[in-house]
């Protein structure tokens, strides 16, 4: 560590430098962690949250979803699928899949949300399709839709610039301090 320290000239830096290269180890660490977890799942959108009443009372928003891709063939009655929409462009739609037509090898998936008393317009394609609900954690979505919000980007904005100005003050008060205590022991007279 001391030889890493070292080679980075890591005491030689101020406060803002080092809080910044930790941020990027964590922010890198953070975003190849997350694209392991694309690949392990096979959908480039593994993560999804509930934002409607739709799938009341199985999903509620603020829901978190985990989303796995899945073969054509993999894809079943009843399961509760992720998929993109040309009717409702606005984000992802999270429906259950009630009938499955397969025309000239065309996969045809028909869906409808729990809480809804007709069926989605048209049918959904393969290609449609985003990803299989496999786990549902319950209120996590809420972390999401908050920082989506004003108030959660002004927070967010608000702990980046603490997060980077702090240690800077923080450490300057403890080398201020130590030097004030180095100044007066050196004051002092010798004892005989």
């Amino acid at each position: 560590m001391q030889k890493a320290k070292g080679l980075l000239k890591w005491d030689q830096r101020s406060e803002i430098v080092k809080t910044l290269f930790v941020l990027v180890i964590v922010a890198g660490v953070t975003f190849g962690g997350y694209g392991v977890f694309m690949v392990a799942m096979g959908t480039t959108t593994p993560l999804v949250v509930v934002t409607s009443e739709s799938m009341v009372p199985n999903l509620n928003v603020g829901d978190m979803l985990v989303l796995q891709h899945r073969a054509q063939d993999q894809i079943f009655l009843l399961d509760i699928v992720v998929y993109r929409a040309d009717w409702y462009p606005a984000a992802p739609v999270v429906h259950r899949v009630v009938q499955i037509d397969v025309v000239d090898g065309e996969y045809r998936y028909y869906t409808q949300g729990d809480a809804n008393l007709v069926q989605d317009p048209g049918y959904r394609s393969y290609e449609d399709i985003v990803g299989v609900v496999v786990l549902v954690i319950p209120k996590l979505g809420y972390v999401s839709l908050f920082l989506q919000t004003n108030e959660g980007r002004i927070l967010v904005i608000g702990l980046f610039i603490a997060i980077i100005v702090l240690p800077e003050f923080i450490c300057k008060k403890e080398t201020d301090s130590k030097a004030a205590d180095s100044k007066d022991s050196d004051s002092r007279p010798a004892d005989a």
